[in-house]
Order: C-alpha cells, then structure tokens, then sequence
C-alpha cells in the first residue's frame, strides 16, 4: 500500500484522459487512501487519488512507481513484461 503523502513517478506507459496525461511521466504526490475501480468503465484494479500542479487525477496502482517510499507494496497481477523490467 502506497501511503498518503508518498512521492511516485508515473510510468510512462500510462493510459490516461486528455487532462491527466500531463501527470504522466512525472513526480506526483498521493493524496488518498487506496480504492478499487469505482465502477465497471474503470479496468479492474487499486486505484489512488493523485496531485499535480494543482490538479487531482486517479492512477492506477501498477502505473506508479514510490519514489519516497520505496518500500511501498504497489503489486497488482496485470504487470507487462516491459514494465516489470524497467
């Protein structure tokens, strides 16, 4: 589990709306308590409310990587190969 507070960067690989993809490929902070897809539009998974620049987005557990918690349990099942060997 990522903690409230925790600096990740999102992995480029990130699928995300027009909006979010700003975040993407860059340092956010986490600013909620983990949570799973709301509902059916979102894929399957844990998902995080995130900060950046003023904004809020959601990522996904498996597109962020703890930068100030390296510690950080972030294991989801639906891994690439490539992502796993960055």
């Amino acid at each position: 589990m990522i903690k409230i507070g925790t600096l990740c960067y999102v992995v480029p690989s990130c699928l995300a709306s027009p909006l979010t993809r700003q975040a993407v490929g860059r340092i956010v902070e986490v600013v909620s308590a983990p949570y799973e897809a709301p509902d059916v539009t979102y894929l399957p998974g844990t998902y995080y409310d995130v900060a950046f620049e003023g904004w809020t987005f959601y990522c996904r557990s498996d597109k962020l990587r703890p930068i100030s918690d390296p510690g950080a349990d972030v294991s989801e099942t639906d891994y690439s190969e490539t992502e796993r060997a960055a």
